[in-house]
């Protein structure tokens, strides 16, 4: 089985399996990772996929608004390596939970889900 899957108007993609339920979570993965059309803080399409690399040579993963800055990092799964957007409280690493202390609240009250669905504006500490 094939399927041709569009992630936005300029991403495009092919996936194939043997079995409908392994066709099924391909397309999924595409569709959770791929199919950011517009920021989550401002709402402006002018978004790209970033990949940064730190000292330790970590590479960093990341859709980010060229209008506003925010951005969308995303996590790796631990079996597997599988990439996810950080949307959830419990999905930040600790320090990520500590920079953005001022969103814990939102999460309470919308069942652990990041308010502008987990784009958020990076504020150094001065």
């Amino acid at each position: 089985m094939k399927a041709k899957i569009k992630a936005t108007d300029s991403l495009w993609f092919d996936v194939e399996a043997e079995q409908e339920d392994e066709l099924f979570k391909q397309i999924a993965r595409v569709q959770e990772i791929f199919q950011h059309k517009a920021c989550g803080n401002c709402e402006s399409t002018n978004i790209k996929f970033v990949c940064r690399h730190d000292s330790s040579d970590n590479d960093w993963l990341e859709v980010t608004c060229q209008d506003c800055r925010a951005k969308l990092i995303f996590g790796r799964t631990k079996k597997g390596g599988l990439i996810f957007p950080k949307i959830r409280w419990d999905q930040l690493s600790e320090k990520q939970q500590e920079q953005r202390v001022n969103e814990k609240a939102y999460a309470e009250k919308h069942r652990g889900y990041l308010p502008s669905k987990g784009w958020f504006i990076y504020k150094p500490k001065t």
